[in-house]
């Protein structure tokens, strides 16, 4: 991995979690400095702080930029899946939570990390979307709703942000194997799962000065044993 990225922030939300866990390894093997929200890691330096909360994201961005200078890199993690009815039976509660979760809290923290990205003239973002944002599935439209809307906050960021340094992408994976995934669908076959070191890669990836030319783009990652 190229020498510059020693010298970037990264911002990890959801970054306890499986996923989490692997992206920041692969960040601090390459040398990435990590701001994280997560109260249980006393070395993460930032308050836990709720994403969904445009306030409060505001402040720990700012909190992030006042310890380290600068934040580089966004790499938005906070999500979920459950399962859910069909559309005719989705509750106005049910697709609040979805578009909470996976779409506002996306919005609030690339939205509260531009500017300082844009006056650096260097900045990735990078989302997490899913198959059923991509394409509308059976028993899963609430949480399809929600990820086609990061998709599209994803597209129209890029296009906003061309020619400022500042990229934008997301990662659209088949099932992550993650514990929570295992114990949510103990009868699917794992070995078809995308494993959450392959999607950390390519995250990593799009850190570099070499995915630059790469923004606004739906970066499919799927296991097809």
């Amino acid at each position: 991995m190229p020498d510059h990225t020693r010298r970037k922030v990264a911002l990890v939300t959801g970054g306890g979690g499986a996923l989490g866990s692997a992206v920041v390894a692969a960040m601090e093997n390459a040398g990435i400095t990590i701001c994280r929200e997560n109260h249980s890691d006393p070395e993460s330096k930032l308050e836990w702080f709720d994403v969904t909360d445009s306030t409060a994201v505001n402040a720990a961005v700012q909190s992030a930029i006042e310890m380290h200078d600068h934040v580089d890199i966004v790499v938005n993690l906070v999500g979920g899946w459950r399962p859910q009815p069909s559309l005719a039976d989705t509750s106005d509660e049910e697709l609040d939570y979805f578009l909470n979760l996976n779409l506002k809290s996306a919005f609030n923290v690339s939205r509260a990390a531009v500017p300082g990205m844009v006056e650096n003239g260097w900045g990735r973002i990078i989302n997490i979307g899913a198959m059923p944002g991509d394409k509308g599935a059976a028993f899963n439209g609430a949480y399809g709703i929600s990820k086609a809307g990061v998709l599209v906050l994803t597209e129209a960021m890029g296009e906003e942000l061309k020619g400022t340094g500042v990229t934008v992408n997301a990662l659209v994976p088949s099932t992550i194997d993650t514990p929570a995934n295992r114990q949510g669908m103990p009868d699917a076959d794992f070995s078809t799962w995308v494993p959450p070191t392959h999607l950390a890669s390519t995250i990593l990836f799009l850190c570099t000065d070499e995915a630059g030319s790469i923004t606004g783009e739906r970066i499919h990652v799927l296991n097809r044993a």
